[in-house]
This record gives C-alpha cells, structure tokens and sequence, in this order.
C-alpha cells in the first residue's frame, strides 16, 4: 500500500488567493457606477475624476477576484456576478445614507426648518395656511416640497409627509390618517356646462377621476387632460372649461359653481407620515401637532362639506 497523503501545508493552504474586504469607499465607487452606467458619470456624482473611478474598480476587481463589468457600446453593464453584488451594493448605500440622515437630525438645531413634503394639491392647502401652522408650533419655520415624487423619509429627505396612497410599512415609519380630499365636478357661473369644453386626466394620473369625467361627458369630446388639480381649477377658473378640482379650491371661489356632490369614489384618504430619523426632533413634534390640528379644523372644507348657503352669504 502506498503511503497516505500528507495532509496540506499551512504554505499550501496559501496558495489560493483570499478576496480582502471591500471598504465602504470601494462598495460606494461600485455602486455609482452600477447605478449611472459608466465611470464618467459615477465621477461626476462622486465628485471624484474618471482615471480615480477606474483605478478603484480595477483595484477592488482585483482583489475580490472577479470581474464586475463589461463593456458594451459606451456602457458598463454588470456581470452575472456583478449584478449579484449590485443588489447588495444599492442596501448598503441606504443604510450609509440613513446613518447620515439619522446623525443630522441628532444634531441639536433648535432654529433647522422642517420640510414637509406632498403633492400640489394638498401642497397649495399647506401653502394657504402656511403661517397658522408656523405660529400653531410656537415659530418653527417650515419648507414646503410640492412634488409627486416619494421623497424617502428614511433617508432624511424630508421630515414629515403627507401622502394619498402606498403608506409606507417598514420600520420606522408611522403613519396617521388625518383627513379626506374629496373633488367635485365644476364649471364657471356664467359658462354653460351643456357645452364647455371638457377637461380631464390620463389614466396614469387617476384613472377613478377619468372614468367619472368620461361619464359625465356621456360622449362628448374631451379638450384635454390635465393631471395637476390645482391645474384644472386654474383651467376651471380662467379658461371656461369643465372639470374635477379639489372641494377645498373650488368651494371658495364665488364665481364658480359645482354641478354635482363630490363622489365618493374619487376621494383620497389623507395621511400624516413621519418617521424615527427625525420625528425625535422638537420642532418636527410641534409642526406634526400644528398639521393634525389643521386638518381637524379644515375638515369640512376638504370633504366638500361646507354649506353652499355660508359661501353664497
């Protein structure tokens, strides 16, 4: 019988190369380019040059001992293993960003603004009543962010939000419904509602709003569509047309009229959103308090409630 084999050296067991661990630095350059593309535009959004980027990739390509991109047509496109690791890439940068935001809002800024982020329509309602909610949390100076796009709480972005759908359900978050925005059908007072022109909005933006309008049209020819509410009042408003506008907006202009009940169907639940990084925050506490108040006040008004009787006095 032969000898068995010796088991391996400690100097054999070397021999195979060992990937070192990827410095945040090295996952952030990763991800950058992962996300833009290209080393160009990962340089630009870094802040660092392209000959740096590259140097970087290469080195981290090197020591994990893989290959992350290739190359097609201008464009860095991940490889099956780089692709792997983009996904892993992509939580780590959030977890970096929701350290920073988290260490920012621990920061002790009595006089820092409170952003406040929603959509145009309950953006210009928050606009109208900017100063009562200002004055309501003992001075705090607030930042409206009018925008459809979901601004991450989480990642410091903003401070509180107010959104009409998808509430978020992860951790940290907390959410309250606050109110209802409901809309109503109007026209001008002196435009006759048999032929004004007839305005309303894609699909993509409501389609519970398109289908009452195509209803009501019962045939008739849409003019355009126009996904911003407080667009199609102000198309209500100057331009003679007849469309959905929020209770709120409509209600209070006496040269307009409603032409049916606000449906049901249309409405929007509103909810109050704020999450752990900064709602410690005295004055996010004291202007969450000041909206909760507002909407409790103005309720009738957002509901499409308000007495026809007491805006016609």
């Amino acid at each position: 019988m032969g000898k068995p084999a010796s088991p391996p050296s400690r100097r054999d067991s070397n021999l195979a190369p060992r990937a070192r661990q990827a410095s945040w630095d090295d996952i952030r350059i990763f991800n950058a380019i992962a996300i833009g593309g290209s080393m160009a535009v990962a340089a630009a959004q870094l802040g660092l040059s392209e000959a740096t980027v590259a140097r970087r990739l290469k080195a981290l390509e090197r020591d994990l001992g893989l290959q992350l991109f290739m190359r097609e047509a201008n464009r860095l496109v991940p490889t099956s293993a780089g692709s792997q690791l983009a996904d892993e890439a992509r939580e780590v940068d959030t977890a970096a960003h929701r350290f920073l935001a988290r260490a920012e809002a621990a920061r002790p800024l009595s006089n820092a603004p409170v952003r406040i982020t929603a959509t145009t329509s309950i953006s210009l309602f928050l606009t109208m009543h900017a100063t009562a909610i200002s004055a309501a949390s003992g001075g705090v100076e607030i930042v409206i962010i009018s925008t459809r796009n979901r601004l991450d709480l989480a990642r410091g972005e903003a401070d509180i939000a107010l959104r009409m759908t998808k509430v978020p359900e992860e951790p940290g978050h907390y959410a309250q419904k606050v109110g209802r925005l409901m809309q109503a059908l109007y026209v001008r007072r002196d435009v006759d509602p048999d032929t004004a022109p007839i305005i309303s909005v894609s699909r993509e933006t409501s389609s519970r709003i398109d289908e009452y309008i195509m209803t009501y049209a019962a045939g008739r020819p849409i003019a355009a569509r126009v996904g911003d509410s407080a667009a199609r009042y102000e198309s209500i408003r100057s331009a003679g047309a007849l469309s959905m506008a929020p209770c709120f907006m409509a209600d209070t202009d006496r040269n307009l009229r409603r032409l049916q009940p606000p449906p049901d169907q249309t409405g929007d639940d509103i909810y109050l959103v704020s999450h752990d990084v900064s709602r410690g925050r005295p004055g996010v506490i004291a202007v969450l308090a000041a909206l909760r108040k507002l909407f409790r006040e103005h309720q009738a008004r957002l509901i499409g409630s308000w007495v026809e009787a007491e805006r016609d006095r």
